[in-house]
């Protein structure tokens, strides 16, 4: 843990006359309401480089991690703004066939075809690769513009606004995804409840999501770029994710941690604070542009001969910053 942090952070508590920052939810964890917890770290919003502090907890238990006091979701807007929509856009959108193949063939090992539901489609990169006889597309939305690319793009019904609202009927998919979702949602519990109660019986629902417990993140502590503060509102591991579908009903189908790294940028984040401490002004992640020909061949060198590796050495001790994990609504 950072102590300066912490310190602004205790300041902040303190002098905050309008009771906007409270340690609230902290007593007990929230999914398994064990009262075994502590502070993890504290950290600001390093993408954004904006100076509020967010504190975490960690529940020992089930080592679920949380966001105490989260923004309250009418003020969340704020930091889903342009810059982190395009981020996304961008990352699901390039070379799709590539960076979604596996993701595909892991669906398809358990399930070849059906009616298939994406939550947080984004602009479609995912569900443009399901085209094809054996799929009936399925996505939700938050953003209206993001949701009609999607629709444009892949033919998918599609529905705009909260996956809570959604008017799909009890028993509908063969598969349901969340690609990088779960950790957004205020409450996990209710959400998974929502999600099996969509499925078929025997119906499989595939997620992906970042690593609490990977190496990455004990090495990087608050730089750690899978933190994603305050829009990450849940930190899930191997183990606190499988406590909670154990509890809801789920059937355990596998789990596996990815050999995706994001250690590049939580270098931008190392670099952006140091840079700081200088006395400059960093450019913040959200900002950034496309990097020139000279860097993008070193930083493909990089991730070639350093990062790829450690990646693939992460994946295999199962300690990899990103997990992915399949669970079956049991047969009736």
């Amino acid at each position: 843990m950072h102590s300066t942090e912490t310190k602004d952070f205790d300041k902040a508590v303190a002098e905050n006359a309008s009771g906007q920052v409270l340690l609230a939810g902290s007593s007990s964890c929230p999914l398994c309401a064990s009262g075994e917890v502590a502070q993890f770290l504290v950290a600001p919003d390093r993408f954004h480089m904006r100076p509020e502090l967010y504190r975490l907890m960690r529940c020992s238990s089930c080592s679920c991690v949380w966001l105490a006091s989260p923004p309250p979701p009418q003020e969340m807007w704020r930091h889903y703004d342009e810059d982190y929509h395009r981020a996304i856009t961008i990352a699901g959108e390039g070379d799709a066939a590539i960076r979604w193949k596996g993701f595909r063939e892991l669906i398809e090992r358990h399930k070849p075809g059906g009616s298939i539901l994406d939550i947080g489609c984004s602009s479609g990169g995912f569900l443009s690769t399901m085209k094809g006889p054996a799929w009936r597309l399925h996505g939700i939305e938050m953003e209206p513009s993001t949701a009609e690319r999607a629709r444009k793009n892949t033919g998918a019904e599609v529905f705009t606004g909260d996956a809570m609202d959604a008017p799909f009927a009890p028993e509908s998919f063969d598969v349901v995804t969340t690609f990088d979702v779960l950790e957004h949602v205020y409450q996990p519990r209710e959400f998974l409840t929502k999600i099996k109660q969509w499925l078929k019986p025997g119906g499989i629902y595939y997620t992906m999501l970042p690593n609490i417990d990977s190496w990455e993140a004990r090495m990087l502590g608050s730089y750690w770029y899978g933190l994603e503060l305050p829009r990450h509102l849940f930190h899930f591991s191997p183990k606190s994710l499988a406590t909670l579908m154990n509890s809801l009903g789920f059937a355990e189908v596998t789990t596996r941690t990815s050999p995706t790294t994001y250690i590049e940028y939580s270098a931008g984040y190392l670099r952006g604070r140091m840079v700081q401490r200088l006395g400059g002004s960093p450019v913040p992640q959200a900002k950034a542009v496309r990097p020139g020909i000279p860097f993008r061949i070193f930083r493909k060198a990089l991730r070639l001969s350093l990062l790829g590796p450690f990646g693939k050495i992460a994946s295999v001790a199962g300690s990899g910053a990103s997990m992915e994990a399949v669970f079956e609504k049991p047969p009736r």
